[in-house]
C-alpha cells in the first residue's frame, strides 16, 4: 500500500517542540501575567530586531493587524485601497472592515504578486493606500511599488502573513514597506498554537496608534480611553511560543529551501516552469510550494495516486466572489484579471515544511519526477 504523505501534519511539526513548549507554558504561568506583560514585550522587541523594524505591536490576528494599520493611517469610509486580485480572503476583508474600498490590480504569473505596472492605472484622488502581499513565501517587488506609491503620496502596507524572514527589492519583508501585517497562525513559516498577529513599522505614531486600537483606544493608563478601538491583544502565552518558535526560524527556512531544491530537481527545468515561485530557492521562504495545472483535478489525482496530498492556495480570485462585488467601484466590476483569475483555476499547493521526514520529501519528489508535463501549464 503507497504511504499517504499528509499536506500538513501538524502534530509531527509541534510534536518534537514539545519540552520547549511546557517550559514556555511554565514561563507564563509563573509570570503571573496573563493579557500583556513581559513575556509579549519580549517577543515584540526580538520580532522587530528580526525583521528589521523599529516596532513591533501584536494583535490578536493577521486580519486585525491589516485593519489596525489601516485605522492607524485614518483610512476608512470613502477611501479607496489598492489590492491584488488574488490573494486570501483576509486582505481584502481587513479593507472592507475599515469602510474603505478595495480596488484590485492583476498580478504576476510567475510569482502571483502584484504587478506594479498595474498599480498606476488603478489609482484615483480616493487612493490612500497600496497592500502588497507577500503570496507564498516570496516577496512582492516592494521597490517598484513603493517607487509608485512615493509617486502619489500613498501609503505601502505589506500583508507578510506568508513571508516571515523572506528578503524584497527593498529589504526584508516587515520593513520594507511603511507598515506591516503578520499572521502567525499556527500553518505559519512562524507559527504560534493558536490566533496570533502582528504589526511591524519603523512608525512610532503609527505603532502608537495600533498599540491603542488594539486595546480599546487605551491611553496612558487602564481607563485612559483616547480613541475608538477593539480588543486585539497578542497574549503572553502565544508570545511566549513564538519566542521559542523565532529562534528555529532560520533553520525551518532553510529546511523549506533544501524540499524546495529537491521538488524543483525532480521537476527538471522544463517542468519547473510550471512552479509559481523562484528558479533560486534563496529568493523565498517556501511558505508553500505551488504549481500551474493544466487541469488541476487530473494534477491533484495524479500525485494522489502517488500518496501526495495537495491543497488549493486559492480557488478563488477575490474579485469573483459575491460578498466583495457588492463592495467594489463600477469601474473595478467592469474589469478583467486574466491572470488572477487563471491562477485561481490552476494553483496547487505540495507538502512543505520542516515537519516533513526525509521520507516523504523524496516520496514527494519521486511524484513530481512522473508527472508528464501535460498536466502542466507553463
Amino acid at each position: 500500500m503507497t504511504k499517504i504523505v499528509p499536506f500538513f501534519d501538524l502534530g509531527q511539526a509541534i510534536r518534537p517542540e514539545r519540552e520547549a513548549l511546557h517550559l514556555a507554558l511554565d514561563e507564563v504561568i509563573d509570570s503571573g501575567y496573563f493579557i500583556g506583560g513581559a513575556l509579549t514585550g519580549r517577543f515584540e522587541t526580538e520580532f522587530a530586531k528580526f525583521v528589521g523594524a523599529e516596532h513591533c505591536v501584536g494583535t490578536g490576528n493577521g486580519l486585525d493587524a491589516i485593519r489596525l494599520i489601516l485605522e492607524a493611517y485614518d483610512i476608512g469610509d470613502g477611501d479607496e485601497v489598492i489590492v491584488p486580485a488574488f490573494t486570501f480572503y483576509a486582505t481584502w476583508l481587513g479593507v472592507t472592515q475599515t469602510g474603505a474600498t478595495p480596488v484590485p490590480v492583476e498580478v504576476c504569473g510567475s510569482s502571483a504578486n502584484i504587478d506594479a505596472s498595474d498599480i498606476e492605472r488603478a489609482i484615483t484622488p480616493r487612493t490612500k493606500a497600496i497592500i502588497a502581499v507577500h503570496l507564498y513565501g516570496q516577496a512582492a517587488d516592494l521597490r517598484a511599488v513603493r517607487a509608485v506609491a512615493d509617486a502619489h503620496g500613498l501609503v505601502v502596507v505589506e500583508d507578510a502573513a506568508q513571508s516571515h524572514g523572506a528578503m524584497s527589492t527593498a529589504g526584508m519583508t516587515g520593513s520594507a514597506g511603511h507598515a506591516a501585517a503578520f499572521s502567525f497562525y499556527p500553518t505559519k513559516n512562524l507559527g504560534a498554537l493558536g490566533d496570533a498577529g502582528a504589526v511591524t513599522t519603523s512608525d512610532p505614531e503609527i505603532a502608537r496608534r495600533v498599540s491603542s486600537r488594539r486595546s480599546y483606544g487605551q491611553g496612558a493608563s487602564k481607563y485612559d480611553h483616547v480613541d475608538t478601538g477593539w480588543n486585539s491583544r497578542l497574549d503572553p502565552l502565544q508570545a511566549a511560543f513564538l519566542s521559542q518558535h523565532l529562534v528555529k526560524l532560520d533553520g525551518w527556512t532553510e529546511r523549506r529551501r533544501s524540499i524546495a531544491s529537491s521538488y524543483l530537481a525532480a521537476l527538471g527545468p522544463d517542468r519547473a516552469a510550471g512552479v509559481v515561485g523562484p528558479a533560486d530557492v534563496a529568493a523565498s521562504v517556501w511558505h508553500h510550494f505551488v504549481l500551474r495545472a493544466e487541469v488541476r483535478p487530473e494534477l491533484q489525482a495524479f500525485l494522489s495516486d502517488h500518496g501526495v496530498t495537495t491543497d488549493v492556495h486559492y480557488p478563488y480570485s477575490v474579485h469573483e466572489l459575491a460578498p466583495m462585488r457588492t463592495l467594489m467601484s463600477e469601474d473595478s466590476l467592469s474589469r478583467s484579471f486574466p491572470v488572477a483569475e487563471a491562477l485561481s483555476r490552476q494553483v496547487t499547493s505540495l507538502p512543505m515544511g520542516p515537519w516533513m521526514t526525509d521520507a516523504q520529501v523524496a516520496q514527494v519528489a519521486a511524484a513530481l519526477h512522473e508527472v508528464p508535463a501535460s498536466l502542466l501549464a507553463h
